[in-house]
């Protein structure tokens, strides 16, 4: 398995790595550690009435440098272990082109990442940097907001992006032993067609029935799919609902103290032409915990 693991030091960062450090990656597994510099030194330089002297801006950026490897170094650190290869590489540039450049070129099965870096606004629930990345990114990608992996909260909407999750949770080494809940949501609701009562009887009990058999369909899903997680090796368990899937995902992630939801991106319902579906982004930015997005590659690597 090909890892790419980005990282800058931050707090979040650094629950990336110890995420990353605590999961048991396949044997012959490859990790490739990288950070970006980015002294910021250009807004300075462009400032009216400021000079900075040559000298200053390059100690800033030997400065910017050394901190770029000592963090690449204190996490290759962690990370190193039998069977496993870890790799390092400092980058330049801006943070999110660098680590997409990063992925475009190590073509890693899983990119790893902290929800903030070092410039991200506290308030705000999902840095910039993590946004484009994993909107942009070719593969998957797991954005961490813990470092420990305890309980997992698998969403499935029977799509084909959900049914690569599943191979993933199927196949992960580090997944193996822990609890898995399914949770399939239908968004089917009765609302809609209110304004059909009383002139069309009818047309009302057929809207009933359809709402019925696709909550027993979504029920059907969640337990077939927790069965063959326990087979698997995981501990599988499953539930249906009904009403917004991203909303009944996040709150059903608080509701079960899971530490990490595992969702497809492409979904039956989304559009083409986003790179990142409307229920995995909104997940993405609400979720109380880690989020993986697991994308399928259009090419494989040979």
């Amino acid at each position: 398995m090909r890892v790419l693991l980005a990282v800058d030091g931050s707090a979040p960062s650094t629950s990336a790595v110890e995420l990353a450090q605590g999961l048991a990656w396949p044997p012959g597994s490859t990790v490739r550690v990288v950070s970006v510099d980015d002294p910021h030194i250009e807004p300075l330089l462009g400032m009216p009435g400021l000079a900075i002297a040559p000298e200053t801006v390059d100690r800033l950026v030997a400065a910017s440098r050394d901190e770029a490897t000592r963090v690449v170094g204190e996490a290759a650190a962690r990370l190193e272990g039998q069977d496993r290869t870890v790799e390092t590489a400092v980058l330049d540039g801006r943070p999110a082109n660098g680590i997409l450049d990063a992925e475009r070129d190590f073509r890693p099965d899983l990119v790893v990442l902290g929800s903030h870096g070092r410039g991200a606004v506290g308030s705000a629930l999902l840095g910039s940097v993590s946004i484009e990345v994993v909107e942009h990114a070719g593969g998957s990608v797991l954005v961490a907001r813990g470092s420990a992996l305890r309980r997992i909260l698998f969403a499935d909407d029977g799509s084909a992006g959900a049914a690569t999750a599943r191979s993933l949770l199927e196949h992960m080494p580090g997944f193996a032993g822990l609890p898995v809940h399914v949770v399939c949501v239908s968004e089917q609701s009765p609302a809609w067609y209110g304004w059909l009562e009383p002139a069309a009887p009818d047309d009302v009990d057929a809207f009933e029935r359809a709402i019925t058999a696709d909550e027993e369909r979504h029920a059907a899903m969640a337990v077939a799919t927790a069965a063959q997680l326990s087979a698997a090796g995981l501990k599988g368990t499953g539930e249906a609902r009904v009403g917004d899937p991203a909303n009944e995902i996040t709150d059903l992630a608080k509701a079960t103290g899971a530490d990490l939801i595992v969702l497809g991106t492409r979904g039956r319902t989304g559009v083409q032409g986003l790179l990142l579906g409307s229920v995995a982004r909104k997940v993405l930015h609400h979720a109380p915990c880690s989020v993986l997005v697991v994308r399928s590659r259009s090419t494989g690597r040979p």
